[in-house]
């Protein structure tokens, strides 16, 4: 394969400490996980990036697909030198998190994967479909507001106004190239018959009030498919849930991730 196009990215904890990765969803950056990521620096080296076309990261490859981004996080892993890792991701990011343990289980340590499927119901991909076109005909701009709204309840934003803005401000920033290139591969992707052979200790974590990224009954499937697989419900959050329940993920994560 071809060199990719880099993405921008930051550590923080210890250069000697084992690695921890976090994979940002659809029209997120690397401060979508800052709050975990500071959590877990005192233990582990932590690598966040900015998704292709979201944040300062470049414009995806002209022929971006799953697989291509798939390998974009292994060519960074490359690039700086990271021959293992541990990896988190939500949504896009946990599916991606998971396709990573298929694709290459011996870079990868441990699995953390929230609110997320191998494969998009016919259903939400024509969703996603319609968010494609949205974002063509109303602009970035206009659809963050329809996103972010979905995302968090009025109550939420109301009484959590920084986690609002956080969201607003990091869709805003993501180029419609971007968006595009990675909910077309949201579309395409379907690993559903190869996740019972995942052999990475995997954590799935779904969200009680998660109706759309990654609901209860489809993350119990997956367990149906791959005994190997647990999974923990956090009760009465939605799919953001890790700046819905900043405290419960961070255990979460501190306990799965720190396991022996």
């Amino acid at each position: 394969m071809k060199p990719l196009p880099t993405f921008n990215h930051l550590f923080s904890g210890p250069a000697n400490a084992p690695c921890v990765t976090f994979i940002p969803g659809i029209g997120n950056d690397a401060e979508f996980w800052a709050e975990q990521a500071a959590s877990l620096s005192t233990h582990f080296r932590v690598l966040r990036f900015d998704p292709w076309g979201h944040g300062q990261s470049p414009a995806p490859p002209a022929d971006c697909n799953f697989a291509a981004i798939v390998e974009g996080v292994v060519q960074l892993w490359d690039t700086l030198g990271i021959t293992h890792s541990a990896l988190v991701g939500l949504g896009f990011g946990g599916s991606l998190a998971l396709a990573l343990g298929l694709n290459h289980p011996e870079r990868i340590s441990r699995i953390v994967a929230f609110c997320c499927r191998p494969r998009q119901p016919d259903d939400r991909r024509a969703f996603w479909r319609g968010r494609c076109e949205a974002a063509q005909t109303q602009g970035i701009d206009a659809l963050t507001e329809v996103t972010v709204d979905r995302w968090l309840s009025a109550e939420f934003r109301a009484a959590h106004p920084q986690v609002d803005h956080l969201l607003r401000s990091m869709m805003k920033k993501t180029t419609l190239e971007g968006y595009l290139a990675y909910v077309r591969a949201f579309i395409e992707m379907d690993f559903t018959h190869r996740l019972a052979a995942l052999n990475v200790p995997t954590l799935l974590v779904a969200a009680e009030h998660d109706h759309g990224g990654g609901p209860v009954p489809d993350m119990q499937a997956m367990t149906a498919l791959n005994p190997r697989l647990s999974l923990h419900v956090i009760p009465g959050v939605g799919h953001i849930c890790n700046h819905e329940a900043p405290t419960e993920v961070k255990r979460l994560l501190r306990d799965f991730l720190q396991g022996s």
